[in-house]
């Protein structure tokens, strides 16, 4: 699949801001970063708007997402209230026809389980640029509430952000049946030592036939 990730505001337009200057969009582009990685590492294509601290217009980022020919359009934010005690998560739809309509409830009920805030549920807009302007499935997620002065405190923990883009990114990876990687291990193993180069130069070449590839010798 290829995904384009649009990671909300940038540059002159920061977006909504926190009680003590958390922005918007540095929230998004971080979490959004990770969430590209995660899918990269299960070998899908992503295409993004920025990833940078860069302005770039609603139109640009439809347009580029139409002209990469993606499947999915996924669009990072962070909401804002006026009621500064309001918190939670949602995910916008252009209409309750929408084909990530599942993919949205798991969304909301999978980041409201782990950041441990309300689920405000799936909405739809018909009004909301990057929902009527692509021509392949789109959503938006609003987070959380970066107005909420405790949920501002918790989006400047890097531990807590690479917890919301492991959620989004499993959500995401698990709708095209797919799961995250995990970071791998690996283990060497040495076969022995010898005095006598040819010694080790023929068991390397054994180990070789039998499919070891990763073989080498060194000098101690």
């Amino acid at each position: 699949m290829k995904w384009y990730l649009d990671f909300g505001h940038g540059g002159k337009d920061p977006g909504a801001i926190g009680p003590t200057n958390l922005k918007e969009s540095d929230v998004a582009l971080k979490i959004g970063m990770i969430i590209k990685e995660n899918l990269e590492n299960a070998l899908e294509k992503v295409i993004t708007t920025r990833e940078d601290d860069k302005y770039y217009s609603l139109d640009y980022r439809t347009k580029k997402a139409n002209n990469e020919n993606c499947d999915y359009f996924i669009s990072i934010h962070l909401n804002s209230a006026t009621n500064s005690s309001a918190k939670g998560c949602e995910v916008w739809l252009y209409n309750e026809n929408s084909k990530l309509k599942n993919l949205a409830n798991n969304l909301c009920n999978n980041l409201s389980t782990k950041m441990d805030t309300p689920n405000r549920g799936v909405k739809y807009s018909k009004n909301l640029s990057v929902l009527k302007n692509t021509k392949m499935p789109a959503l938006l997620i609003e987070i959380d509430f970066i107005s909420n002065k405790e949920v501002e405190k918790s989006l400047r923990n890097d531990n807590h952000l690479k917890n919301i883009a492991d959620t989004i990114s499993s959500t995401l990876l698990s709708f095209v049946n797919k799961s995250i990687v995990e970071d791998k291990v690996f283990y060497r193993v040495c076969i022995g030592s010898f005095s006598n180069k040819d010694n080790a130069v023929n068991l390397k070449n054994e180990a070789i036939c039998k499919g070891f590839k990763d073989t080498h010798i060194y000098t101690t």
